[in-house]
């Protein structure tokens, strides 16, 4: 059964040219083009929407509230801001009912590669508890100026590391944060790096990428807000995940392209938790307040409260932002018990192990209720002694860091 999207825009001129520029995609999806917020309602009120893409200024109903209108008559689908505004943070701030910003002039492959991110959703997260949570949320992070930038610049050929160093430099706080995370111990790195071009030259691209998008996630929250939820906590927990994930990988003998995807899934793992302490800020507080009161493992406790978890939103979150698949699988089975009893190594079990290994290792507050890993026969699959390696590697990983700081 082919997907339904509606097209909004005010001007004949531009529905056109989407009409032009998507015509291949006839045979695969269904499409309508409204003319205007009040032939978008009508469009609303006789057919069912899998995305619907709009425009933000328009006369009459704008963009805002036709999309307030879907998500209203049809919550589950995934609602699309186009815009010739310059911030996609600021508007998605203005715009709350929207899930995803395009900016104008946008580029034919670029509609198409996005609507076919939002449509995957229907095959990585088909879960309908999830899609009714989603619907629940006025409108999910946007991706930084700064990291679009960077994805722009690193798509293209031959781009000077100059340029790069540049684009992330344009946020100082960015730039200190990448600098003190990339001198830790974790990285492992023989010198320190002194400046932000040399530490562009040492790192991956989606390690780069990776660091970029986390340290805004998290340094643009406001601790304050969430006075029973711990931001740095969390930030800090990340990291390690990401770093010991990568440790796992380096010493199952993994390729380059994989060791980046386990510390990129390891570092965003939990950005579902984000979302939902955002989002929904009270009820998210009652959860975590039940943890606390009960023992149980939060992922539980989410389920039972909000009928989906943070690891299933923090996956619906990156699908729409465009990573990898072995990172999504990694960030959506992180507290998947089957994805550690499965002998072939992946991200999603580097990751799984990581979170788990982290907790165990790690006691953040005497409450936290601590589920060693390998007990009852889980991950069995893996083996007493290549378990017990994976421990070894991210006890010193972590034994490594805390010298460090001693010594600093």
């Amino acid at each position: 059964m082919k997907p339904n999207i509606l097209f909004v825009d005010d001007e004949q001129g531009i529905l056109n040219g989407l009409r032009l520029a998507l015509r291949a995609k006839r045979g695969q999806w269904n499409m309508d083009f409204a003319l205007g917020g009040k032939d978008a309602l009508e469009s609303l009120g006789k057919t069912t929407y899998n995305v619907v893409v709009t425009d933000m200024r328009m006369p009459g109903l704008d963009g805002a509230q036709v999309l307030g209108e879907a998500k209203r008559l049809q919550p589950h689908c995934v609602r699309v801001i186009l815009s010739g505004y310059a911030d996609s943070e600021n508007v998605l701030k203005a715009v709350k009912p929207a899930h995803l910003y395009l900016s104008k002039p946008c580029r034919s492959e670029v509609l198409v590669e996005t609507r076919e991110k939002a449509l995957r959703l229907d095959e990585l997260l088909g879960d309908t508890a999830l899609r009714r949570m989603v619907a629940r949320l006025e409108s999910l992070p946007a991706l930084p100026r700064c990291y679009m930038e960077l994805q722009e610049a690193l798509g293209r050929e031959d781009v000077p590391l100059s340029r790069i160093a540049d684009i992330i430099s344009q946020d100082a706080g960015m730039a200190a944060t990448i600098l003190r995370l990339v001198n830790s111990a974790f990285f492992g790195l023989p010198q320190r790096v002194a400046s932000l071009h040399h530490a562009v030259n040492l790192l991956g691209e989606q390690t780069l990428r990776a660091l970029v998008l986390t340290v805004h996630l998290f340094t643009t929250l406001d601790p304050g807000h969430f006075p029973n939820f711990s931001v740095p906590l969390l930030w800090e927990h990340s990291f390690r995940v990401g770093c010991l994930a990568k440790a796992i990988a380096q010493a199952e003998g993994a390729g380059q392209e994989t060791r980046e995807d386990c510390f990129i899934a390891g570092m965003l793992h939990d950005v579902g938790k984000l979302v939902l302490l955002t989002g929904l800020t009270q009820e998210y507080a009652a959860v975590v307040a039940r943890v606390r009161a009960d023992g149980l493992p939060l992922f539980m406790a989410e389920q039972t409260a909000l009928a989906a978890s943070h690891a299933a939103i923090g996956g619906y979150l990156l699908n729409l932002w465009g990573f990898a698949q072995p990172v999504l699988e990694a960030v959506c089975r992180h507290h998947d018990p089957e994805v550690l009893s499965e002998e072939a190594f992946s991200p999603a079990a580097a990751v799984a192990a990581a979170n788990r290994f982290d907790h165990e290792l790690v006691r953040l507050h005497p409450d936290y209720a601590v589920h060693p890993l390998g007990e009852n026969g889980e991950a069995s699959a893996l083996g007493e002694r290549r378990l017990d390696t994976w421990r070894e590697v991210c006890q010193l990983t972590l034994e490594r860091q805390t010298g460090s700081d001693a010594d600093g």
